[in-house]
């Protein structure tokens, strides 16, 4: 498993080390303590997962699971060493927090007693596995295993469409694990294939869920049977950060984000209701049947940010419903508002605020521009545009090709365009194929590359204009005729 790291930091103590012998901590006889190295790196990535004050940062450890978001967990007890030659016993991670935010440049940890257990996650079996490290050099040989120097950054978005896999913990019950997104189960080296259903039998969420709070103090119960009261959700992802399984005590009160509405949870199965709810909130279960319904297109209506309209087509009600259309928006998918715009490129250019900046819009004829709500009077000289695409023709035509499955989520339904290497595009939803058409890629008097899509429906046909090529986050890609799209490549 490749260990998730957002950044890599350099580490620095962050608060003073009240005494050396006097905060109660049991001392020890020496007995097979060695100095090590590795023992200092792994305290100093440990304390990255933590603020100042021993919490848990939601932003590092996107399941909440230390196994998954640092690398491994130490078995305890654990004896370890000061580097002025005192010892310490170590009896949980929270006393180990406690020793790493009270460390300094003058008095820290440099030793550990060999041998000693971890607990990583083991990909071949899906399993948590209890594995002894009997000298440095298999403590070395640990850190390796964890990529702690890779500098490979995955960035992932904040959008909340929870994924979950199943493990198996070292005691050999099997629990589901959940991640924000797919992204950051990904960055894990997860697949599609390894995501299980029902993430809302996972109660594990740090930071809290999206749609409502815990009132605290609330008590759970741990995977080793031990009963603890939280009083805070800080707390509360503290005590879960090691356990790999959890239960509640009933009845809990949560407060709900929508209308700050008390609810009182009363069983497991009323949580799980609560987590159901949490999960559709953008209606994605319900998009999903839609599927179900086949394809039966129907085309809404509604207002640009620039006065004109638009008219989308989804593949049957049931999707436009989900995107939050009624009947009362449903148009005659023939009637396209007159915009029965011819398929040659003359292009016109426009100028338009998107995301807070002004961006100049290529069309591929003034036909398209006008169906937009713009005319004459909006048409600037595309030659007096500054946007540098940063995107050679034959950079766009290697990435269509090569990135193979394209996404564009319009109105909250993804389409899928695959394009071939001889100029033949398909469109499809789910695996049902809407319609097929022809693209090439032209530049733009403007300097703009974009890739002309001409569907034999019409209602595909569009202009993808794109910059930044050189991202290795991959370019920036616009429709033309749909700037409300989100246009996504296979490569992402």
């Amino acid at each position: 498993m490749k260990n998730f790291k957002l950044f890599l930091l350099s580490f620095v103590f962050i608060a003073s080390f009240l005494t050396s012998c006097t905060n109660d901590e049991p001392l020890v006889e020496e007995q097979n303590i060695e100095e090590s190295e590795s023992i200092t790196i792994s305290l100093a990535e440990l304390s990255l997962q933590f603020n100042s004050q021993g919490n848990v940062i939601p932003t590092q450890n996107p399941t909440g699971n230390i196994v998954f978001d640092f690398c491994f967990d130490f078995v305890y007890p654990l004896n370890l060493s000061y580097n002025n030659g005192s010892t310490v016993t170590v009896n949980s991670l929270d006393e180990l927090i406690d020793i790493i935010i009270n460390s300094n440049d003058e008095l820290y940890i440099n030793g550990i007693e060999f041998p000693f257990d971890v607990e990583t996650y083991n990909d071949d079996t899906d399993a948590i596995v209890v594995v002894t490290i009997n000298n440095e050099e298999e403590f070395v040989d640990l850190l390796e295993d964890c990529d702690f120097d890779d500098e490979f950054d995955c960035e992932c978005d904040d959008e909340y469409d929870p994924v979950c896999v199943e493990i198996e913990a070292p005691d050999g019950e099997t629990f589901l694990m959940t991640y924000p997104n797919a992204c950051y189960a990904e960055c894990d080296g997860f697949t599609e294939d390894d995501f299980a259903e029902n993430c809302e039998e996972d109660y594990n969420c740090p930071g809290g869920i999206e749609c409502f709070e815990f009132n605290f103090p609330l008590s759970i119960i741990t995977d080793d049977n031990e009963t603890i009261e939280v009083n805070s959700q800080e707390e509360l992802d503290n005590v879960l950060y090691d356990a790999y399984y959890f239960d509640f005590v009933y009845p809990f009160d949560v407060t709900l984000d929508e209308d700050d509405e008390v609810v009182t949870i009363n069983n497991e199965e009323e949580f799980e209701e609560l987590l159901e709810d949490c999960f559709d909130d953008d209606e994605f279960e319900e998009c999903e049947e839609c599927e179900e319904e086949g394809f039966d297109p129907v085309c809404v209506e509604f207002e640009t940010p620039n006065g004109g309209t638009e008219i989308i087509s989804f593949p049957n009600e049931c999707y436009a419903e989900c995107a939050g259309f009624d009947e009362d928006d449903f148009v005659d998918c023939e009637d396209n508002g007159g915009c029965e715009c011819p398929d040659e490129y003359d292009p016109v250019c426009v100028e338009v605020e998107f995301d807070g900046q002004v961006i100049v819009y290529t069309f591929p004829n003034a036909c398209y521009a006008e169906c937009e709500g713009f005319d004459e009077d909006d048409f600037i000289d595309c030659e007096d545009d500054n946007n540098n695409s940063d995107c050679s023709e034959d950079d766009v035509a290697e990435l269509l090709v090569e990135c193979q499955f394209w996404t564009v989520t319009i109105g909250g339904v993804e389409y899928t365009y695959v394009f071939g290497n001889d100029g033949a595009v398909s469109v499809s939803l789910g695996n049902d194929s809407i319609t097929t058409g022809t693209w090439e890629v032209d530049t733009s008097p403007a300097g703009e590359v974009g890739v002309i899509i001409n569907t034999d429906s019409g209602n595909f046909t569009t202009v993808w204009l794109f910059f930044d090529c050189d991202n290795p986050d991959g370019p920036e890609v616009v429709s033309t005729s749909n700037w409300m799209s989100d246009i996504e490549s296979g490569c992402d």
